[in-house]
């Protein structure tokens, strides 16, 4: 049984239905998952077949190439987990605006009851609140994000340090809040729904069937997955990410690379643009592709480790309280204490991709200076298109332009000249969010959300005031190429196109969107 924190539960006194629907928007994977865990307990419970729909909405902003084919791959993956279980698996691409209105609520007429992954923002957070709102089935929503429950801590946290300390007092609760490994062998005994309902329901939604054959030309990419992808009414100028794929199987392959070769030096490479020392999970996680608490297992596991090896007191400190090597406390606290911190100030605050969701005192200090004269301002044009006097920003657009994610450090000084380059707070927040959902893989993400109010304040403190960031925390190029080698990575990332991609030539420059802020 999942932990109560982790479920919200709606409109109990709904008529019964004919079976269980799992609506997978978030958490897109068939392991180590809250709710599908759930949704079989609930089948099983009430003696119903279980349908999984996995769909893919094109009414949102920023539905594009690079993330749609990301998903759809994972859909690949997906359909080989559920082929050989009774659970009915349904991968679904909307090909044109509103073309599945009605499917949802036609599901829901249906519907014992209808689980749904709870996501804190963009368009899965919508179609959650819309499945609520229709009311015509039982909806329980269930968060499968965090190491740490989205709602269960009843407050927020305005520092990692005030999270670390909430950790350690609370370690226990979240160790018994593990998943199931692979809840699909729980589903051994469950009935098959009758495939003419199936049928049934998507003709009277009027809304087609994808076939499996689109779900495949997408996955081979290059010129027949683009040519597949035409078919679609998104935006075809962001191109898929070739050399980085999506789904699970994916996932853990770049997950075992990490955990086996580099996380033992992950503290001293991750800052480094080149070196190739972070994870490379960000956009697996932000997908759902791979679950947190995996991760976090097999690191127990690895180092033998349970809560009898953590070392006293609960202080909140960074290191030393695992009581494991410091490379792996450095990287768990990228994995627990700010990718939560992202998810539960972004569950708590509505506002959170704006800019008045940043402390009072930070919009105070930028306020104050943003009559102060800039030393260049550029355009959204100019940003996007890499083209301002500095030569390590363009090439750090570029890399997010070509591979969806900026290196670790980078990105943080990327945001830092944004700030400093535009009119004011707001608009350098506007460019930033913008950029991001639009061409980065871990975009629209609690985390670079997150993330990017960390440029202007969020989760930091006040430092010596100065022209245009007042008391924000200042960052320059000059300052990252005396600390970093960046020789390489200008060179990877210059001009031509056909110079990029040299500095990890077996993978991706990769990135992990919990890696934003300068952890201090």
């Amino acid at each position: 049984m999942i932990p109560k924190s982790r479920l919200r539960t709606f409109n109990s006194d709904a008529p019964p239905g004919s079976c269980v629907v799992y609506w997978m928007i978030s958490a897109r994977r068939s392991e180590w998952n809250h709710s599908l865990e759930h949704a079989i307990e609930l089948s099983i419970e009430r003696e119903l077949p279980l349908v999984v729909v996995e769909p893919l909405a094109i009414a949102h902003r920023w539905a594009n190439d690079r993330s749609h084919t990301f998903v759809i791959q994972g859909m690949m993956d997906n359909k080989r987990a559920f082929e050989d279980s009774p659970i009915t698996y349904i991968p679904y691409v909307e090909t044109k605006p509103r073309e599945a209105r009605g499917l949802l609520e036609k599901w829901m007429e249906h519907a014992d009851v209808l689980v749904i992954d709870d996501f804190p923002v963009y368009h899965p957070r919508r179609v959650m609140e819309i499945a609520i709102s229709i009311g015509k089935c039982e909806v329980h929503s269930v968060d499968s994000n965090g190491f740490i429950s989205l709602r269960g801590q009843n407050r927020s946290f305005t520092t990692a340090y005030s999270l670390r300390r909430h950790l350690h007092k609370t370690i226990l609760t979240h160790m018994s809040e593990f998943p199931h490994p692979n809840p699909i062998s729980l589903a051994t005994n469950l009935k098959r729904i009758d495939e003419s309902l199936v049928k049934q329901i998507f003709t009277e939604s009027d809304t087609p069937i994808t076939p499996y054959e689109f779900i495949w030309r997408i996955c081979e990419v290059k010129d027949i997955g683009i040519n597949a992808l035409s078919k679609l009414m998104i935006d075809h100028t962001v191109p898929p990410v070739q050399h980085v794929p999506g789904g699970s199987a994916e996932a853990q392959i770049k997950w075992k690379n990490f955990l086996n070769t580099r996380l033992s030096n992950y503290a001293e490479n991750r800052n480094q643009p080149e070196l190739n020392g972070s994870s490379g999970l960000s956009s697996y996680l932000h997908f759902g592709h791979i679950s947190s608490h995996q991760i976090l297992s097999d690191i127990f596991t690895n180092h033998d480790w349970d809560i009898s090896k953590i070392n006293l007191p609960h202080n909140g400190r960074r290191a030393g309280w695992w009581g494991l090597p410091s490379d792996v406390e450095s990287f768990l606290d990228q994995i627990i204490t700010w990718r939560d911190l992202g998810f539960i100030h972004c569950a708590n605050v509505e506002n959170h991709d704006r800019f008045e969701s940043i402390p009072e005192w930070a919009q105070k200090t930028l306020k104050e200076h943003e009559q102060d004269p800039r030393p260049y301002l550029y355009t959204f044009e100019q940003f996007e298109n890499a083209d301002t006097h500095d030569e390590l920003w363009n090439a750090a657009q570029r890399q997010l332009r070509s591979d969806g994610i900026i290196h670790n450090y980078l990105r943080m000084l990327w945001g830092k000249k944004i700030l400093e380059w535009t009119p004011n707070a707001e608009t350098a927040m506007e460019y930033m969010v913008a950029l991001n959902d639009k061409w980065a893989l871990d975009g629209r993400d609690p985390n670079t959300y997150t993330g990017i109010g960390w440029v202007l304040g969020k989760f930091d403190r006040g430092w010596t005031e100065r022209a245009v960031y007042g008391k924000i925390r200042c960052m320059t190029t000059d300052s990252t190429k005396r600390k970093f080698k960046t020789k390489g990575y200008l060179e990877a990332y210059s001009v031509s196109p056909s110079t990029q991609q040299k500095l990890f030539p077996n993978t991706a420059a990769e990135s992990t969107n919990t890696d934003y802020q300068r952890r201090t």
